[in-house]
């Protein structure tokens, strides 16, 4: 697809662009319903022991999950009012009744289990376990939003929960979609008529785009049948997908008009840049997709799906950027130029501007390099207090229903009753022994700073005394084990600091034969840390090795790679401190209107690090294409870096404006999660287009010379066998001249 030999794109124009129309129908029609089948979690990490522990006392015990908690409140009065507990009863029997419940809890039943009432006495809890699904569980509550939430004169209900709060975040995410697609296709547009002053032109990325997002749809929905897939992947593969399109049809329709202009006939145009920049995009695509492949070290289905939706969804966008382009290119020739805009202002700067910015570069090169990087440096500095923890109900707006739920619920009732911490006791079972460890066992953790309360088979512990036998909890214990049930304090968040030190000291905590075993939403947001951590630096070192190989197969220098990771790493980092500062810090709140939870989600940094490095790779891998290409004809170091920017600085800097607009649509997200992975690919994104490629690349090449070129003999060789060629034969590039010698050579000035 990329050699000299046509490819079926050249030889059969019509028949792929035919075909691809035909593709596009039926995935659309096969992929709009893919929302029903992604899911909404898939945030803890599988394996673990918090993991291992839930499926136990579930499976053991029948301990319930808490998917929806319905919060009553009386209009008028005190819960145990008559008229409040006859207009309870009647709301908890159509609970009970409505298909797809497992199990239901309620104050008015058994008003003796801990942090159903509120402090003030206006309103209780019930508590509901789902059966089925988690698209069988959000259609129930979609359902009961409507039906089950009625007031009448006594009462009003709510419904919160997990699955409540996972549901709303689809529905929202789903919602917003919509909105940013037709945000970023639009401004694209405009961006595109600036750029190639030609209405046909300009259609050209947008097509690839558009038919690489529908491909997306049709990929989700195929994958979400097999594995999870993450309702959040839906945004970011979109606008992946949409992003590399358009970026992929600029970089060739840029190349293609530069051929024409060039006096080559359309074969030839097509022929040439298909070799040149079809094969960038196929490299590119390739580091795209092998750093959105590291996500899979990861325990977590939140990110594995991500992996499994975006790795195949890079490569249609490929795919198209290989084939459908070429096609229509063909078709097209010189009438490309059709819809002439050349009225318009030109959104790029002129090549000789370019070549000033690269010259003025060189010329400054130390003072650049130390003032850009101490720059970036300084914008790093908050990712050095990073916190991390998991997201909850507040990624969503402070005014949607679940989130006040939510919020009253931990400011109103005593413990936080939702999300308990649950203790497996193996071998603590009903004889007396066992029923000895159980009291000791919860006499220490009731004693714990953070815990309210705990529940066991011997009833109900308060700092570290009996407060009262509890005949609903014989069900805790079996003759092989039992577990205890405790709340933290309201107050207390269960995805922070000092819910996970709860954690850490229950599961320090021992008796004879045998240790305490935790779970829960604190205990999972521990064990998804400690595997995060572990996972982190084995992804960090593949993506930066694999990245590092590739651009060594096309350049067959050392130096060069190891300049484009460490740069990488510095723009990212300082991308991350932005984070911290915005997010975490909450700086950002009243811009975009999200809640800060005080840290950042556990998750979402590792997955704006994978995309946002291969994204930033992309445009490397342009860059240094065209400057060994120079260098392989003119063997003039200062001349390839002052070339490589004069030709791509335009393409690159209107490239990352257009991916930057593309992720910029997720800003304007109501899911703070969506916001800022948004903002953070944007903020690395124009950080690389128009501070390290414009200023540091040129400014670091300049100050190492032909050095940058240099390889010891035996990489020589090996690149001389298996390198990537991305110069043209026919117009003097010489075979390997890349690497000029064994020593470093003194750049000439570029004065």
């Amino acid at each position: 697809m990329t050699t000299e030999r046509p490819s079926i794109a050249t030889r059969r124009p019509k028949v792929v662009v035919v075909v691809a129309c035909v593709i596009v129908m039926v995935t659309l029609a096969f992929g709009v319903t893919v929302t029903q089948y992604l899911s909404a979690g898939g945030f803890d990490a599988a394996g673990t022991e918090s993991d291992r522990v839930a499926r136990t006392v579930q499976e053991r015990f029948g301990a319930p999950d808490n998917d929806a908690v319905f919060l009553v409140r009386a209009d008028s009065g005190d819960v145990d009012d008559p008229e409040v507990v006859s207009a309870a009863a009647d709301l908890v029997t159509s609970v009970r009744e409505s298909e797809g419940v497992a199990d239901v809890v309620s104050y008015w039943e058994e008003p003796q289990v801990p942090g159903l009432r509120s402090d003030e006495g206006d309103s209780a809890l019930v508590l509901v376990e789902l059966e089925g699904t988690e698209n069988d569980k959000n259609e129930w509550l979609r359902e009961a939003n409507v039906s089950l939430t009625e007031t009448d004169e006594a009462i009003t209900a709510q419904i919160g929960g997990e699955s409540e709060v996972f549901r709303s975040i689809q529905d929202q995410i789903v919602a917003d979609l919509v909105v940013a697609e037709g945000i970023a296709v639009f401004i694209s547009m405009v961006l595109l008529l600036l750029v190639f002053r030609s209405v046909v032109a300009s259609l050209l990325p947008i097509a690839v785009g558009l038919v690489s997002a529908a491909l997306t749809l049709f990929l989700l929905r195929v994958l979400a049948e097999q594995v999870e897939v993450s309702v959040f992947a839906l945004n970011l593969t979109s606008a992946l997908a949409l992003g590399l399109g358009i970026d992929y049809g600029l970089l060739m329709v840029s190349r293609f008009r530069e051929e024409l202009k060039a006096g080559r006939d359309t074969a030839q145009a097509v022929s040439r840049t298909m070799r040149t920049a079809g094969r960038t995009v196929v490299y590119s695509g390739i580091t795209v997709g092998l750093s959105l492949s590291t996500l899979l070290l990861f325990p977590l289905p939140f990110l594995r799906s991500f992996a499994y939706a975006a790795i195949p969804v890079v490569f249609g966008t490929v795919l198209c950027g290989v084939l459908l382009l070429p096609a229509l290119l063909t078709l097209l020739g010189p009438n490309i130029e059709k819809g002439s805009l050349h009225h318009l202002p030109s959104l790029t700067m002129k090549e000789r501007t370019w070549a000033g910015v690269a010259g003025w570069s060189l010329r400054h090169r130390l003072p650049v390099a130390v003032v850009l990087t101490v720059a970036l440096v300084f914008l790093a500095v908050p990712f050095l207090r990073v916190d991390i923890g998991k997201s909850d109900y507040r990624v969503l707006p402070s005014d949607t229903p679940v989130s006040q739920v939510q919020q009253e619920l931990k400011d109103d009732f005593p413990g936080n009753t939702a999300f308990p911490v649950r203790v497996l006791l193996p071998g603590a079972g009903t004889d007396a022994d066992g029923t000895d460890v159980q009291r000791d066992m919860a006499e220490q953790i009731s004693e714990i700073d953070g815990i309210s309360v705990v529940s066991g088979a011997g009833g109900l512990w308060r700092d570290g005394e009996t407060v009262a036998p509890d005949p609903s909890t014989a069900d805790m214990a079996d003759a092989e084990g039992s577990y205890l049930e405790g709340l933290l304090e309201p107050q207390m968040d269960v995805y922070s600091d000092e819910a996970g030190d709860v954690v850490s000291e229950i599961r320090a905590l021992s008796y004879e034969g045998g240790a305490p075993e935790v779970t829960g939403e604190a205990a999972r947001t521990v064990d998804n840390k400690d595997v995060i951590s572990e996972r982190l630096p084995w992804a960090v070192s593949v993506i930066a090795l694999f990245s590092a190989a590739l651009i060594f197969l096309m350049t067959g220098s050392v130096l060069v790679p190891i300049k484009a990771v460490v740069l990488n790493f510095l723009s990212l980092t300082a991308m991350f401190g932005v984070m911290v500062w915005g997010f975490q810090d909450g700086n950002l709140e009243g811009l975009l209107g999200f809640t800060s939870t005080g840290y950042l989600d556990n998750a979402m940094p590792i997955l704006m690090f994978c995309v946002a490095f291969g994204l930033s790779m992309d445009y490397e891998l342009f860059l240094v294409a065209r400057m060994k290409e120079e260098y392989d004809r003119t063997g003039d170091n200062t001349a390839a870096v002052v070339t490589g920017i004069r030709k791509t600085g335009a393409v690159i800097t209107a490239a990352a404006l257009l991916m930057a607009v593309v992720f910029a649509g997720m800003v304007f997200s109501q899911v703070s999660l969506i916001q800022m992975a948004g903002l953070g690919v944007v903020l690395a994104i124009l950080a690389d287009a128009f501070v390290i490629r414009a200023f540091l690349v040129p400014a670091l090449m300049g100050m190492l010379g032909h050095a940058n070129w240099w390889a010891p003999k035996f990489m020589r060789r090996f690149h001389r066998r298996v390198g990537l060629r991305e110069g043209l034969d026919d117009d003097g590039a010489s075979e390997g001249s890349g690497v000029r010698s064994g020593r470093p050579e003194t750049v000439r000035s570029a004065d």
